[in-house]
Formats: structure tokens, C-alpha cells, sequence
């Protein structure tokens, strides 16, 4: 019995991918989104991946997967690779635009390369954004610049500029 106890774990599909083969038909375990985020964290950072990345991000924004990316930065799993995430954001040229509190957020993290990743997206957002969302990212930023390192001081100072261009 408690052999057969060890073997239901091959059967969890949160931790395994299994496929059950029988006679006449083929029974997979469902592909959860948690499987989903580790295999998208995995083609955009793993150096293994990296003849794949960009057909990674070009399916990204054919497949309007821009969600999904989000959902990967946003993942605990993926805090050591966080700024390459960001980074496919904009390598991906999709327009995160509705997302601008999210990446200012992120463009005020004490990591300094998820920081310059988040402002290089902000840097390339097409627009429309609401005026309301800019001027509060305005004040925001402006509030988290007096306790910044000095080291971004340059950074925060760009995304003050970038956002007032955008009120323009």
C-alpha cells in the first residue's frame, strides 16, 4: 500500500506532466498556467534558450501573450530573472501603455536593472494613457525620488521627463 502512496505523486500535475497511455487512447494531464509561466520564464531567460528567445517574443506579441508576460514578472519563482522578464517587455514591442502603474511600480524597485528595464518600457509606450494615471505616476515618482539612491537618480529623473511628455 504504501508503495502505491509513492506513486500518486506522478499523477499530481503540479508537479509532474504525465501521460497516461492505454489501448485505444491517450489521456495527458492538463497543462496548468503555472506550467505555462515556468516554460515562459524559461525560453526568455534561460542562456540554454537563447537561439529561441526572439521567436519567443515575436509569438508573444503575434499572440497577444502581453498578459502573460506580466503574469511571469509578477511570479515570486522568477525574483532572480525579474529584469530579463521586464526587459522581453520591451524587446517584445508590445504596447504596455494600460499598464503604466504596473511599470512604475517596477521602474521604482530597488533593483537597479529591474528599474532601468521598467523605464526603458515606459520610454517606449505608444499611448493612449489617461491623464489621471500619468499625473499620479508623476506625483508618485516624484515622492519615491527623495529616498532613491544616487546611483538612480539619473533614471528617475528620465521617467519624470518621459511622463511629462506624455501629458503633452
Amino acid at each position: 500500500m504504501d508503495n502505491t502512496d509513492n506513486l500518486k505523486k506522478y499523477f499530481n500535475s503540479k508537479e509532474y506532466a504525465t501521460t497516461i497511455i492505454g489501448n485505444t487512447e491517450e489521456v495527458s494531464a492538463p497543462v496548468t498556467n503555472e506550467d505555462k509561466m515556468s516554460a515562459l520564464i524559461s525560453l526568455l531567460t534561460d542562456p540554454a534558450n537563447k537561439d529561441v528567445k526572439e521567436e519567443t517574443l515575436l509569438t508573444l506579441k503575434k499572440e497577444k501573450g502581453g498578459d502573460t508576460l506580466l503574469l511571469a514578472i509578477a511570479n515570486p519563482k522568477a525574483k532572480e530573472v525579474r529584469h530579463l522578464l521586464v526587459a522581453a517587455c520591451w524587446e517584445s514591442e508590445i504596447n504596455y501603455s494600460k499598464y503604466l502603474p504596473f511599470f512604475i511600480l517596477l521602474a521604482l524597485d530597488e533593483n537597479y536593472l529591474i528599474s532601468l528595464e521598467a523605464i526603458t518600457t515606459i520610454q517606449n509606450m505608444e499611448g493612449p494613457f489617461t491623464e489621471t494615471d500619468v499625473t499620479t505616476a508623476i506625483k508618485k515618482v516624484k515622492e519615491a525620488k527623495k529616498n532613491i539612491t544616487t546611483e538612480k537618480v539619473v533614471l528617475v529623473n528620465d521617467l519624470i521627463d518621459t511622463l511629462t511628455s506624455f501629458l503633452k
